[in-house]
């Protein structure tokens, strides 16, 4: 059975592949004749950056569509990345506190085990040299 951080991160991925297929196709036709819609590679990768809040600025979109459908992305995905983030840092918080309970049980198990060691040897008397003489 899936964790529920990676049921999310699941259905997050499919919502970025199928987004970034959609707004590929969009910038590729709204932004044709422009280095954004040159090819699908070039509007693959501008919508790729800017769901992922990069913005390098080495591809902008010229006409209103494109614009329009890049204020679309920024709009629905800036939230939706620092949300995904948000997820793979809890899950990673989450691994490290269960981790930490663990080593917090064994080591309370050690002191257990210390402390009965100690007072068992309290407990016990000493034994007696006995000195023999030659």
């Amino acid at each position: 059975m899936l964790h529920i951080h990676h049921r999310k991160l699941l259905i997050i991925a499919i919502i970025f592949l199928l987004s970034w297929l959609i707004g590929t196709f969009f910038i590729h036709r709204f932004e044709a004749g422009h280095p954004i819609g040159e090819s699908y590679f070039d509007a693959f990768y501008f919508t790729v950056i800017t769901t992922a809040t990069i913005g390098f600025g080495d591809l902008v979109p010229i006409t209103t569509a494109g614009k329009i459908v890049t204020m679309l992305y920024a709009i629905f995905y800036v939230p939706l990345f620092l949300y995904t983030m948000n997820i793979l840092f809890q899950s990673r918080f989450d691994r490290i506190r269960i981790d930490d309970e663990k080593l917090e049980r064994e080591m309370h198990d050690v002191e257990a085990d210390v402390i009965a060691i100690m007072d068992n040897e309290a407990i016990k008397p000493k034994p007696h040299r006995r000195i023999t003489k030659k």
